[in-house]
């Protein structure tokens, strides 16, 4: 959870939520955003702004595994 919310600082808890239930991790939203509270991650706008070309090209290398 919270290696997801500081490697991608424009995703939201429920962004991160989506993200733990895809890898099959059984979490509430409401507890994704409790810890990230607790740990002092803000909520996404406060976050770095990640522009939507950088964004799709992260995705990109992703899926490319460069």
């Amino acid at each position: 959870m919270l290696r997801l919310a500081r490697e991608n600082s424009s995703w939201g808890y429920r962004r991160i939520h989506g993200e733990l239930a895809a890898l099959g991790i059984k979490v509430a939203a409401c507890t994704v955003w409790e810890v990230l509270k607790d740990h002092g991650i803000g909520p996404s706008p406060e976050r770095e702004h990640t522009a939507w070309s950088d964004f799709l090209r992260s995705q990109a290398d992703a899926l490319l595994g460069l």
